[in-house]
């Protein structure tokens, strides 16, 4: 009935849940996660959502979390019985630079308001990579993570943009150019920039002087 999936979006004090209902009779009268730091201990019950008559994937972003080691399982409650996803687990580390981050000085505006993310940007071939709920929500979409199928949906109004880990994108299921996809770097999941932001209808300038990316609506 449920199954729990890889942890995503890990920076230095938060961490996205993941799990999914595989199938569904009847109504769901809640679903979500347990969650704790002891392998024994998952007794911090976390509720995503209530009243559901589809099976789909869920996600709960947590933060304010400390280093260490977290386990966590999804469940599903219907009119007769309790369903439990494996239990699975996560490490906090502490946040370092790497050889791929962006430059200190890039910034991200959208229709001249500062953008901040909780992990810096990266940089792969060329392209600008940010964490994608930061942006994603940014734009006003909202964001689902499918853990068996590894690939973001994001919707907004009639908009559908989906992105796979290491692979393809399609906006309203077709097929879009995509130079460098989405990926998980050190548990972080990571879309590119501009791939996002015109896939939402946005026109997307590099000021070089200025270190600064300007995404611009388009009414």
């Amino acid at each position: 009935m449920v199954k729990t999936d890889e942890a995503t979006e890990l920076s230095g004090d938060a961490a996205t849940l993941n799990g999914q209902m595989t199938e569904c009779y009847g109504e769901i009268k809640e679903y979500g996660f347990y969650f704790g730091t002891e392998l024994t201990k998952t007794d911090q019950k976390i509720i995503v959502g209530e009243k559901e008559y589809v099976a789909k994937p869920f996600s709960k972003r947590i933060d304010q979390l400390k280093p260490g080691t977290y386990f966590y399982k999804a469940f599903a409650t219907n009119a007769t019985d309790t369903g439990y996803g494996p239990l699975m687990e996560f490490t906090i580390k502490q946040t370092s630079g790497d050889n791929n981050t962006a430059p200190d000085g890039i910034k991200v505006k959208l229709d001249d308001q500062l953008l901040t993310f909780d992990v810096q940007p990266s940089i792969s071939n060329g392209r600008t990579l940010v964490p994608l709920r930061g942006i994603f929500e940014a734009l006003g979409a909202n964001v689902s993570w499918d853990g068996a199928a590894r690939k973001i949906i994001a919707t907004r109004g009639d908009l559908e943009i989906t992105l796979v880990i290491n692979g393809a994108a399609n906006i309203n299921g077709v097929i879009a150019p995509l130079d460098e996809p989405a990926r998980i770097v050190s548990g972080r999941t990571l879309v590119p920039l501009r791939f996002v932001s015109e896939a939402m209808q946005c026109k997307v300038d590099w000021n070089g002087a200025a270190q600064t990316v300007t995404i611009t609506s388009i009414p």
